[in-house]
Parts: C-alpha cells; structure tokens; sequence
C-alpha cells in the first residue's frame, strides 16, 4: 500500500510514486502480467513480453516480469526521457527497433515488425497491449481505488470528494474514480491536460507532461465520470512541482506536479469548499533530470 500524503486538511496526495518500478503503471502490469500466467498467454521462460512505452510501463513490466521468469522487449519513443530509456536497459529490458524509430517509425510499428516477424526472431512474445488491455483498468478499479478508499476512510474525512487525475490510457483516472463510487463516495472527477493539447477533440501538440495527452484518445477514459477539464502549463507545473517540495519534501514528476498544480487552484473555489481534494503523485521528478535547468529558469517565488 502507498502512502496517502497530506498537504493540508483538504488536499490528499497517494504517493504511488512508492510503488516497486516507480509508478502507478506497476499496478497494471502486474496485474495484466498475472492473468497472462493464469490464463496461459505468458509461458514462464518461453515467453517474451512487449511492448510500446514511454518509460513507466516499462519498469512497471520489469518489476512484474522478474520473479516470473519473464523477458522484456520495450520500444520506447526517442522523445522519450533519456534516463528512463538507459535505465530500462541497465535493468534487464532490450530496447528494440531502434533504427527504426531513427528512422521515422512509430514505436506501435516497431511492435507490429517485431510481432510479424518473431518467429524468425526466435521469440514467443505475448503483447501486454496497455492501451487495449482492459485489464489494466481492472488493476486500479479493484486495487488503487479500492486503497485509496480505505485511506481516505481511515483519516475521516467524510465522503465527498474532488478527484483531480490525467489520463494516457485513462485506465487509472476510471479505475479509480468508479472504485470510490463504489465504495460510497460522493465522487466529482476533475481530469487535467497540458494548456496546448484538448484531449475530447483529439487535438494533440509537443509537451513535457508525459503520461497525460499521449497522442491519442485514452481507450479507457469513462467521459461520463468527468465534471470538468482543466489545461495547465508548464510553469505552473515547475512551480508546484517545487511547491510540493518544499511542503512535503518529496520530488514528485511533472505529470504529477501538473495534477497537484490544478487541485491547489481548485482548493478555494466555492463550488468546492464543501469537498476533500485527491490527487495522485504518479511517478518521481528524479527520473526528469533535464528538466532542471527550466526549473530554475521558470520557477517563481513561493
């Protein structure tokens, strides 16, 4: 169980950033990895896994795959951060297709080639496909929501809640919102995309909040569960992202800064005074090192 940050009285923040593999994306794939095994999809040391990532899913796999026996291939945008994809490799994943993607494929295309042509690889791979496994979703309606709400319960803060979230797949913001309506809550969800992207007309542009805004609709975004979209830019993330430092002495990643960002605006809107506020600190600002040299050019005094 991750830890449920406090950063006031109102606002909350579930440090999945704890998890093993450094993210909420563990979650998923060791649940996705699991009913692979049980279904027979996944061969313990015959089996390889793929799949297309920007870097958290990747590790999430690792982590998942190891105690199974079971090999990583991972095809990672070069747009990706640079440390992840190095690490990725230094902790056991092959990074394939990379000329390829040198060359102008996509990272979907590099796991089509690879699939189409495994058996002259010498592979037996099962594609974890996070962006069409609803398994995923699975992991956090019956996992991360199911945690969260006990958390909440535990500090007694009662039951109506502003859920702040983003999506990539959208597998986590559903899953974990339904959980605590499940659970009887009194949920309204906020979701949060970068201020150049609009996520329901499908209108995607260059950002660095990776995670959210991925380049394509989130598969697995429940619309019906979302009372509000809020764009936020990449100063406001870097200062909250600082803010919630120097509050909580933990680094959190720009996504998550991004989240955090929106709820404390949020916090003292009217229509939300009677509300908890709950957000999710999705991975660490450790693994963004290039991103210092904007933070200390962007940042504003707190």
């Amino acid at each position: 169980m991750t830890e449920l940050a406090r950063y006031n009285d109102r606002l909350f923040a579930k440090l999945e950033l704890n998890n093993l593999g450094g993210s909420h994306k563990f979650r998923a794939a060791r649940h996705i990895v699991r009913r692979a095994i049980e279904r027979g999809d996944i061969i313990p040391g015959r089996t390889t896994v793929i799949e297309k990532t920007g870097g958290n899913f990747g590790f999430g796999l690792l982590a998942a795959c190891y105690q199974y026996d079971v090999e990583v291939d991972l095809a990672v945008g070069l747009s990706f951060s640079p440390l992840k994809r190095k690490l990725l490799e230094c902790f056991g994943a092959r990074l394939i297709g990379k000329d390829m993607l040198r060359e102008g494929a996509t990272p979907r295309e590099v796991v089509e080639h690879y699939l189409h042509h495994q058996q002259e690889l010498g592979r037996h791979y099962y594609y974890t496909d996070q962006f069409n496994n609803l398994d995923g979703v699975e992991a956090h309606r019956m996992g991360t929501g199911p945690e969260l709400a006990t958390q909440l319960l535990d500090q007694g803060v009662g039951k109506r809640l502003l859920f702040v979230g983003c999506a990539g797949t959208g597998a986590s913001f559903t899953g974990i919102t339904q959980a605590l309506i499940d659970h009887g809550f009194d949920v309204e969800a906020v979701l949060v995309e970068p201020a150049e992207c609009d996520i329901r007309k499908g209108v995607f542009r260059d950002h660095r909040l990776e995670g959210m805004a991925v380049g394509v609709a989130p598969p697995f975004l429940d619309w019906s569960l979302v009372h509000d979209v809020y764009g936020v830019d990449l100063k406001e993330t870097l200062d909250a992202q600082r803010h919630f430092y120097m509050h909580n002495g933990i680094h959190i990643g720009n996504t998550s800064a991004a989240c955090f960002a929106v709820a404390r605006q949020l916090l003292n809107q009217a229509r939300y005074r009677n509300r908890i506020l709950v957000t999710m600190a999705y991975d660490s600002g450790l693994w963004y090192a290039d991103m210092i040299e904007e933070t200390r050019e962007k940042r504003v005094s707190i």
